[in-house]
């Protein structure tokens, strides 16, 4: 028997309870949502027959947020008497109709969560609307929305292409960076992966791993405790850099934590799981419907850290987006940014990751690609070769699934860019982990499909069996395996489409008149093989 492999820091029981925090969309019309699933199901059937079409109902002006201009780098944010006082919605009758300028990202599905709707009445009011796959940023919908109580601000913090480790972030040099800066975090160090870093190569690690832009990072530490401006810092400072009520285990793994909180806001608020934040206090609040992922995410760390007073202050432009413009600039000044997500992304050919002719085992159906909370993207498949006993060592070979060059290799990962600028912040990315530390592949090398790029094993983190671990990334954004909503660019590996199960690592990869379920031994219903 073969055991089943476990990415770094993923533990099953600790993903499931996970779901506790999650506050699942309310609705003024309970039975609304009761029939979520079925709906779209419904819907998608309908729109593939082309009866999902109305006429438009008359649009309503969505309110939008001017971002505060930038203050001059390291000047304090502006201090009020009191939380500054931010937009909110009005109360509205059921069903009205708002317009709205879709979003990077945006699928009808998660933009009905928002607006607590159904993707069915979105297509009504927009006959053609594609509703399989994702939205052309700047495009026009109308919106019948239904009202919520507790509506949170609207002013946007940070755009989507700032928050993920994607084009944006391409060229900035974090190791050039933080040492010139006078703080005390350019002279923290930490054991990490099996080396001591510097403060630049931890940061850098985390962001890499989690693919959050550092400068994002940066700016929470520079916010919460002045960490790379002074340089006299407590050591209750130093131990507590984000300055969190219950923890003080050093700018690591609160760097680390904060990425995790961050990226179950961002991929939450994507996927339309997540459409309200808990703060410390247990104070609810619900996200404004037009706010973006980006957004959000800020939010849900901010939550985490502050009660409803601090919240309201922090994410208002007198907040963290005074200390974050002041290092990087205003991102909104220059007009709208640029897409992460581009309407009707697809994914190219992609072969399975292992020789022809072998069969391997889906040890793992979708799971988080980094993290272990069940909010995170479910962008991961786990692979096992047939015939290897649990963490033993093995010739057999991870192989590209397409042309490409190696982008990153190293912490027993492996970053294959198809797109061949050797960026793993731009275009699509295939992310192997758990690769052997011997025979693995150098960063730069240029590989053809079915090219060998390391052996699978156990190393890299917690696992229990030799797997390789794969996962994509699109400008730096985790797409989930089963879809960044169910039906919309699901993993398709080798001709095998991933659906997600109930829960991280149940769901299965299906072809044309056969499947293979998860499961964490060799099966006759888990095997993987080349199609004829």
């Amino acid at each position: 028997m073969r055991l089943h492999g476990r990415v770094h820091g993923h533990n099953r029981r600790r993903a499931l309870k996970a779901t506790a925090t999650v506050t699942i969309p309310s609705s003024a019309n309970p039975k609304r949502h009761m029939a979520w699933s079925q709906a779209w199901r419904a819907l998608v059937a309908a729109c593939a027959l082309g009866l999902a079409a109305c006429g438009p109902a008359a649009p309503a002006p969505l309110e939008t947020e001017t971002p505060a201009p930038s203050p001059s780098p390291f000047q304090p944010a502006p201090v009020s008497n009191g939380p500054t006082p931010l937009p909110t919605r009005t109360t509205f009758d059921p069903a009205t109709p708002f317009t709205y300028t879709v979003q990077t990202g945006d699928t009808v599905v998660a933009v009905a969560a928002h607006f607590n709707t159904t993707p069915g009445e979105i297509a009504a009011a927009n006959p053609g609307l594609p509703v399989t796959a994702t939205l052309p940023s700047g495009l026009t919908i109308t919106v019948p929305a239904y009202y919520y109580a507790l509506g949170g601000p609207t002013f946007k913090i940070i755009p989507d292409s700032e928050f993920v480790n994607g084009p944006a972030n391409k060229d900035f040099d974090i190791e050039a960076y933080l040492p010139a800066q006078p703080g005390y975090l350019a002279q923290q160090s930490a054991y990490v992966a099996q080396r001591q870093r510097s403060a630049a190569e931890t940061i850098q690690y985390v962001a890499s791993m989690w693919s959050i832009d550092p400068k994002l990072l940066l700016a929470l530490f520079e916010w919460r405790s002045n960490a790379l401006s002074h340089a006299d810092a407590s050591a209750d400072v130093i131990a507590n850099p984000l300055g969190r009520p219950d923890d003080a285990s050093g700018f690591y793994l609160q760097a680390d934590w904060a990425a995790n909180q961050l990226s179950i806001g961002y991929y939450g608020w994507r996927s339309g799981a997540l459409t309200a934040v808990t703060l410390r206090d247990g104070y609810r609040v619900r996200e404004d419907m037009a706010l973006n992922a980006g957004t959000v995410a800020v939010h849900y760390l901010l939550a985490q850290l502050l009660t409803r007073d601090e919240f309201d202050k922090a994410a208002g432009p007198d907040g963290f987006a005074a200390t974050y413009y002041a290092l990087w600039g205003n991102p909104f000044a220059a007009g709208p940014p640029p897409d992460v997500i581009p309407g009707n992304l697809t994914q190219p050919p992609l072969a399975l990751p292992f020789a022809p002719k072998q069969v391997w085992s889906l040890t793992g159906g979708p799971h988080p690609a980094w993290g272990e909370d069940a909010l995170l993207p479910w962008a991961a498949l786990d692979l096992a070769p047939e015939g290897v006993s649990a963490c033993a060592q093995t010739d057999l070979w991870d192989t590209a699934m397409a042309p490409g060059v190696i982008a990153r290799s190293d912490d027993n990962a492996v970053l294959l860019d198809l797109d061949g600028d050797g960026y793993e912040q731009t275009g699509w990315v295939i992310f192997y982990f758990h690769v052997a530390s011997r025979d693995r592949i150098a960063g730069g090398t240029h590989v053809n499909t079915g090219d060998p790029l390391g052996h699978p094993s156990c190393e890299g983190g917690e696992a229990t069996g030799a797997h390789e671990h794969v996962a994509r990334k699109y400008n730096g954004e985790w797409i989930p395996a089963g879809g960044i909503v169910p039906g919309v660019l699901p993993f398709d590996i080798g001709g095998w489409t991933a659906v997600a199960g109930d829960a991280p690592y149940l769901g299965r990869l299906m072809r044309i008149g056969t499947w293979a379920q998860a499961s964490t031994n060799t099966t006759d219903q888990n095997g993987i093989y080349w199609a004829p």
